[in-house]
């Protein structure tokens, strides 16, 4: 190994460290991105000022000028719904049916829902929560559950499902030719033991914060529904099913649906707030937005930085010229990447970039690359969600938690979880369907 590479590994281990330790301390997220990007630079040998300007505020900026207006107006949505009692009444429709002291199985399945019809899942926190935080009081669980419940129903189970329209699953299309529904047998198998396992340790924990007194928080945020009066569960409906139709179907953009959904909540919910708390409505969403959306983009811009390191060019290397099993491979390649970048989807998208021929010709050899395909979405999804995610302190702020009091719990259902399942279960489960030839389309 060589002294640069040494050093640049040491540097990357203690940028991350810093990232993952201020965070828990409750730092501001600019400062010590800032921070950790200046230590990368000093261990790698960059310009500390190049690397500032033109790596980590550069990824910043285009970052937040890709996801600002989608970011804005699924923050508005969200507070709508939140303010008009829209979400209330899903949340009250949603109880009726599986009682309301079991809050995780409808936030699973809505989750699941507006996942699978494309939206984004950066987006999806903004629309969820107002049905999920009443959902939560409802069964007077601590919200500190709330971003775990969250992050495995989207992220870890739903986008990586086969048929999904994430990013996550289609980029692995354009490359090795495989449909949304690659790898369906070993896909659903993940997803099944992750929402099983995820849902006992979730209702485990429950139970366990109750019987501290840890219960439901902040109750004086939730109006005191007058619930005979909320508007009807179908008209409440109403513009998310526009939302998912019109994305889908119609194949308007992803801005455009949500536009659309928006202005279609508020002539329909227009009467049940005055022009003042609209006007307020709309700014508190659009702050938010920006908040959320800040504090995401300056990790992506250190991630911008990590780039530009010979730990990174090491770790490329490596990827593109091992020859282990290609199962291995796809969940190994998967995870480093995710570990280096912070991102799922930037993961994804650099392996197929350098190991995307590899895997065809593995393909060719009598490997199924609609496995790959699978093992490669899914696993992504393990190692990404860190302490230093962006996405997720994103969804913490929207549910007005933190590091301290609510990662053990994201830690286990969105890292430890998923990336001892892909090992344990889904790549010997993929070696054993190719052996007997089952699924290989």
């Amino acid at each position: 190994m060589s002294g640069n590479l040494a050093l640049s590994i040491a540097g990357l281990i203690v940028a991350i460290a810093v990232l993952m330790w201020l965070a828990y301390k409750g730092w501001n997220i600019i400062i010590y991105s800032a921070l950790s990007t200046v230590i990368i630079c000093l261990f790698c040998g960059i310009n500390v000022w190049d690397g500032l300007k033109n790596s980590w505020a550069a990824g910043t900026g285009t970052y937040v000028a890709t996801w600002l207006m989608l970011f804005a107006e699924g923050s508005i949505f969200g507070k709508i719904y939140q303010e008009t009692g829209a979400a209330t009444s899903i949340a009250d429709a949603l109880a009726k049916i599986f009682g309301e002291k079991n809050p995780v199985i409808p936030i699973l399945i809505a989750s699941y829902l507006l996942t699978m019809s494309g939206i984004s899942s950066f987006v999806l926190i903004f629309c969820v929560y107002p049905i999920a935080i009443q959902l939560f009081a409802k069964a007077n669980i601590s919200k500190r559950l709330l971003p775990a419940v969250f992050c495995y129903a989207v992220w870890t189970v739903a986008t990586v499902s086969p048929g999904s329209a994430q990013a996550p699953n289609l980029i692995p299309m354009q490359i090795l030719g495989t449909s949304a529904m690659a790898g369906a047998i070993p896909g659903f198998v993940f997803a099944i033991v992750v929402a099983v396992i995820n849902s006992f340790y979730i209702s485990y924990h429950a139970r366990k914060l109750t019987a501290a007194g840890i219960v439901f928080e902040d109750k004086g945020i939730l109006k005191n529904e007058d619930h005979e009066h909320l508007p009807n569960v179908v008209l409440a409906m109403l513009p998310i099913a526009v939302i998912i139709l019109s994305f889908n179907l119609l194949k308007f953009s992803a801005e455009a649906a949500l536009f659309l959904g928006i202005v279609l909540s508020m002539l329909l919910f227009w009467k049940r707030l005055d022009v003042k708390k609209w006007i307020s409505a709309w700014g508190e969403g659009a702050e938010t937005s920006v908040m959320v959306l800040v504090n995401t983009a300056v990790i992506v811009g250190f991630g911008s930085v990590v780039l530009r390191t010979p730990v990174y060019e090491a770790a490329l290397n490596w990827v593109s010229n091992t020859r282990i099993n290609p199962y291995l491979l796809a969940a190994i390649a998967a995870n480093v990447f995710s570990l280096i970048l912070g991102s799922a989807t930037s993961s994804i998208n650099l392996t197929m970039q350098t190991l995307g021929n590899v895997f065809l010709e593995y393909g060719a050899q009598g490997f199924s690359v609609g496995f790959m395909h699978r093992i490669l979405s899914q696993a992504a999804m393990g190692l990404d969600t860190l302490p230093h995610s962006g996405a997720l302190l994103a969804v913490f702020n929207v549910c007005g938690t933190n590091h301290k009091d609510a990662y053990k719990y994201v830690c286990f259902c969105t890292v430890i979880c998923p990336v001892a399942v892909t090992f344990l279960i889904q790549v010997p489960l993929c070696m054993l369907l190719t052996k007997l030839g089952i699924g290989l389309m």
